[in-house]
């Protein structure tokens, strides 16, 4: 394995890691306020946060993107970073972190087949059994979707983390194309992400999000605000790990964080989030299968 990969590689699991971390932050900042709140506070401060890196690095006033780039890198915000995001926060709010998390992390399964077709990567066999073992993890993962007080909920509220699923497989294929056009991942992190937050205060009402300021509780700011940072760094990550290896392995590897989420939730979110053995399985299988797709 060349140094590149191995560089993309790290960058790609720091990513999964933070990216674990902030659906717990959300959820607990949530119990005192709403989605829509949490949306625009983490979005601000993500931008933010990419504006301060991209001026660290020099890319903040860098016209010579190309118009490839620049496309590029505005449909990642507008159909990841922004409807995904959505549709996945309104999965933590409905089903939890934990579910809403390994359901979303299903989507390396059809980012596989867009950068076949896309990005010119092949269906090898370690291909199929990753795409296979994410399925049954996902399914596991609905068969066994249960309220914290025991009783079965609406089953489908699932369709919220597995519409953000799709969302977030398309993403990488865009950001690939504008990283391979560009040699400034850093913008690119923030067009999209600035994107998204263009996206989410103009088109949010059509999901019945509405971005609006009013009181937070100082707790929730606080949390909301620790989201945004960690969403902005596994944003910036992801671009660094496209920019040094292929998105057919990179893609998967930052999709670690169900299990990261998993683990955290039994002594982050007691009392909010209940978290059964078979939602263990379901994410051990998730996670195995994107460990797969690594080795193509």
């Amino acid at each position: 394995m060349t140094n590149d990969l191995q560089i993309g590689i790290s960058y790609a699991l720091v990513a999964g890691a933070l990216w674990g971390v902030g659906p717990l932050l959300l959820k607990r900042g949530m119990t005192r306020s709403n989605v829509s709140t949490a949306i625009l506070v983490e979005q601000c401060v993500s931008v933010a946060t990419l504006i301060f890196a991209a001026a660290l690095e020099g890319e903040l006033f860098r016209s010579d993107i190309s118009s490839k780039a620049f496309w590029s890198f505005v449909a990642a915000g507008s159909v990841g970073a922004s409807f995904g995001k959505i549709f996945y926060y309104r999965g933590i709010d409905k089903v939890g972190a934990s579910k809403s998390t390994s359901i979303k992390n299903g989507s390396p399964i059809l980012t596989t087949f867009l950068a076949m077709i896309f990005l010119g990567e092949e269906l090898t066999v370690p291909v199929a059994i990753g795409v296979l073992l994410i399925v049954i993890g996902i399914l596991a993962l609905a068969r066994s979707e249960t309220k914290g007080n025991g009783k079965p909920s609406h089953l489908r509220y699932l369709t919220y983390p597995f519409v953000a699923a799709v969302c977030f497989g398309i993403n990488p294929v865009f950001k690939k194309i504008g990283v391979d056009a560009s040699t400034l991942p850093t913008l690119g992190a923030l067009i999209t992400q600035t994107t998204a937050l263009i996206v989410l205060l103009t088109g949010g009402r059509l999901l019945n999000i509405q971005p609006r300021w009013e009181k937070i509780p100082k707790w929730s700011f606080i949390l909301f605000v620790l989201s945004g940072v960690t969403e902005a760094l596994g944003s910036l990550f992801t671009f660094y790990a496209l920019f040094y290896a292929p998105a057919v392995l990179v893609s998967p590897l930052w999709r670690i964080s169900p299990l990261i989420t998993f683990l955290l939730v039994r002594f982050t979110l007691k009392g909010i989030e209940v978290v059964t053995l078979k939602d263990g399985v379901a994410a051990t299988f998730i996670v195995g299968g994107i460990f797969v797709l690594s080795q193509t």
